[in-house]
């Protein structure tokens, strides 16, 4: 099991997700909600962070790399939640992988501006 590099962000943006539900319209035409589990499910997370040096943006793709992109999931480094008084996802109950491939651009001379897209995963 591996953790995502430890680098604080500069900006996370949390998508809280919801729980699993199956709706049904009744007769009246109005909707019934059946809860499936105690988990959310969908929630994402946009980690953004900008001047990173070149060995920091490789260790980003390098841990990309590692999980074979979207498919084997991790967990996040305590940096990740530093902005937060409380990190909003326990880590006991979700792991995290990728969403969609890494956003790298260059925004300075030897440094670079890298975002990452992820999905919980429940346990």
């Amino acid at each position: 099991m591996t953790t995502f590099p430890s680098l604080e962000p500069l900006k996370t943006t949390l998508g809280y997700g919801d729980y699993p539900q199956n709706i049904h319209e009744g007769l009246s035409g109005g909707n019934v909600r059946f809860k499936l589990a105690n988990k959310r499910v969908e929630q994402t997370l946009r980690i953004d962070y900008e001047h990173l040096t070149e060995t920091e943006t490789q260790s980003i793709i390098t841990h990309f790399n590692d999980q074979n992109g979207s498919i084997v999931p991790f967990d996040l480094s305590t940096q990740i939640w530093a902005a937060w008084t409380t990190p909003p996802v326990n880590s006991t109950n979700y792991q995290w992988r990728y969403s969609n491939p890494l956003n790298i651009s260059i925004s300075a001379p030897s440094r670079y501006s890298v975002s990452v897209e992820l999905i919980s995963v429940p346990l």
